[in-house]
């Protein structure tokens, strides 16, 4: 697999081999790519889940990290619905801040 190396190294090789092609290995290709991709799926997962019709979690599936990074998510959607509602009462935002300071 070819690629241009990035960075530095890329650059220093560029000036110092113009005609060298340069690769890319393996492990760097994926260590660059994959918080990419984890990051684009993160961003979709809402899409996902609906799609595949999984929009159910199962805590007892989740691993330690995912169980805590989900138990922050049912936190902020409490928060968010407790403030949902407090500014359909009318609620102005001085007065909802001091709940959560």
């Amino acid at each position: 697999m070819l690629a241009t190396a990035a960075g530095s190294y890329g650059l220093a090789a560029t000036k110092a081999l113009p005609d060298a092609v340069q690769v890319a290995d393996r492990w760097h290709l994926m260590e660059n790519a994959s918080p990419a991709f984890l990051g684009s799926v993160r961003k979709s997962m809402r899409q996902i889940r609906k799609t595949l019709g999984a929009t159910r979690v199962h805590p007892k599936l989740l691993t330690a990290v995912e169980r805590l990074q989900y138990d922050g998510y049912l936190r902020r959607e409490q928060t968010n619905a407790a403030i949902t509602a407090l500014a359909k009462d009318g609620v102005t935002i001085k007065e909802v801040v001091p709940y959560w300071s």
